[in-house]
């Protein structure tokens, strides 16, 4: 009796289904581990901008000093005609932004209100205690019917390259804040 070994054509036909499922395999997994990632980063850019409209509704209508002061430098960048990045194919630069600024914190009764716009971050859009990432905040006045302002929309955005993405991540919100100096 002679026995018989698998042909050339059989080998090669296991070794292709199994190359191909385990490319699949791989490829399901990357985008598992970048759809996770993007998540991620949106959870945390969605902090990022919390904290900054907290901390603008915090210092305009804070009574101390240091924080009225800031109040009166942030309502000084107000502009009529904010630029939204939300729908934007890239994120913007620098001097695409009408009057860009962001709130840094630095601890108990010290902030810095830094009057740029960092454009791309490296990883996602952030901001430290000495730098702005891809966050930026433009603020509009809100007049009354006799012209006095009584309120601003504050417009925070990010913008950032996420993982495996072509196209810009972006996240935005208005706040409005009701000026309680006037």
């Amino acid at each position: 009796m002679i026995k018989r070994g698998d042909t050339i054509i059989e080998v090669i036909l296991a070794v292709t289904i199994f190359s191909a499922v385990a490319v699949a395999a791989l490829t399901l997994m990357n985008s598992g581990t970048a759809i996770s990632q993007r998540s991620l980063e949106t959870t945390l850019v969605r902090h990022q901008i919390d904290s900054q409209a907290e901390m603008l509704r915090f210092i305009s209508s804070s009574t101390d000093p240091v924080f009225t002061e800031a109040w009166g430098s942030i309502k000084s960048k107000a502009t009529s005609s904010p630029v939204t990045i939300l729908d934007a194919e890239t994120c913007p630069e620098v001097g695409g932004l009408n009057n860009p600024f962001v709130i840094l914190p630095g601890g108990v009764n010290k902030l810095t209100v830094q009057n740029t716009f960092s454009g791309n971050p490296d990883t996602f859009a952030r901001v430290t205690e000495t730098s702005s990432q891809g966050i930026s905040i433009q603020l509009a006045p809100i007049s009354n019917i006799d012209g006095s302002v009584s309120a601003y929309d504050a417009y925070i955005q990010a913008c950032w390259y996420g993982p495996g993405s072509s196209r810009p991540m972006t996240i935005g919100t208005i706040v409005r804040i009701y000026d309680s100096s006037n």
